[in-house]
């Protein structure tokens, strides 16, 4: 897609819709800035073995990312993706370095919290959904409380990032303009081996597994909308690939839930070093850039 197509597609989304049609209805809990801090030390997450560790460090060199410095793309206002350990970030509207840097560390250390307590991806499909969902409220993003719910009625053949793409325009309604920001990410993410390979690694056991797609919009005065879109599946087929797999509808049991949420800057604000101690160098293991031609 070209500069022009991505600069005419930022201009037809219609973010006060958006907020209208979710984002003021949502449940905004007060929590104390003290309790967030102490909810978010009480949670550990996995430990990178060295081994990993150093194979990551080699990787991160070699696709153009600073070792001691932020991903690819986050230090800049400019347009940018990435896999965030088992889910898909995005960033379009010309989002701040620092907002982008407090999204991809929020749900990144919600998913590995989240893993950390429930580290069977066979089991506890509700209970790692809701601890991911209470993880985030404390880190400052509002959320509407949805549960997930199985999706019926997939047709016989069919594939993760389509469904994927269906969810999200429930979400926004007829703002094909997201969808096409979406479905370019997906298209970069199958063509970045390294991307695609940690996000494998991540959202797949052995009979079940989960992710999120979460496309990022940069609002008039500089906040964030993201569309958040939870997907969870059980099958007991052996698949590579598995948002790109063309599942036969009889091989697979999903789950999903989405919503519009936004940041609350302040509240993340008291909970940023934490997180940033929380994840450490070894968070950078989690995230790969997605190249983007934009």
């Amino acid at each position: 897609m070209s500069k022009v197509s991505i600069v005419c597609i930022r201009k037809t989304i219609n973010l006060t819709a958006m907020m209208a049609a979710g984002i003021n209805d949502m449940d905004i809990k007060d929590f104390s800035d003290e309790a967030c801090v102490d909810f978010i030390k009480s949670l550990e997450i996995p430990v990178v073995e060295p081994a990993m560790f150093t194979r990551s460090l080699r990787l991160m060199a070699r696709s153009g990312r600073d070792i001691d410095g932020p991903a690819k793309n986050i230090d800049s206002n400019e347009d940018s993706a990435f896999v965030a350990g088992n889910s898909v970030v995005s960033f379009v509207g010309g989002l701040e370095p620092q907002l982008k840097q407090d999204v991809m560390d929020s749900v990144l250390f919600a998913q590995l919290a989240a893993d950390k307590k429930f580290p069977n991806k066979d089991t506890h499909r509700v209970e790692r959904y809701n601890l991911y969902n209470q993880i985030l409220s404390y880190c400052g993003w509002t959320t509407t409380n949805e549960s997930m719910h199985k999706v019926t009625g997939l047709k016989q053949k069919f594939t993760m990032d389509q469904v994927a793409l269906e969810i999200i325009a429930s979400v926004v309604g007829p703002n094909k303009a997201v969808l096409e920001i979406v479905a370019m990410v997906f298209g970069a993410l199958a063509k970045s081996p390294k991307a695609l390979s940690l996000f494998e690694n991540q959202a797949k056991g052995v009979d079940a597994g989960n992710f999120q797609i979460l496309p990022c919009i940069a609002t008039s005065d500089g906040e964030v909308i993201m569309i958040k879109t939870c997907m969870q599946f059980s099958s007991s087929k052996r698949v590579t690939k598995v948002l790109f797999w063309e599942w036969s509808s009889n091989d697979v049991s999903l789950y999903t839930a989405a919503s519009n949420t936004t940041l609350n800057r302040r509240q993340y604000g008291a909970v940023r070093n934490t997180i940033m101690d929380k994840l450490g160098t070894s968070g950078k293991n989690f995230i790969e850039n997605i190249d983007i031609d934009i």
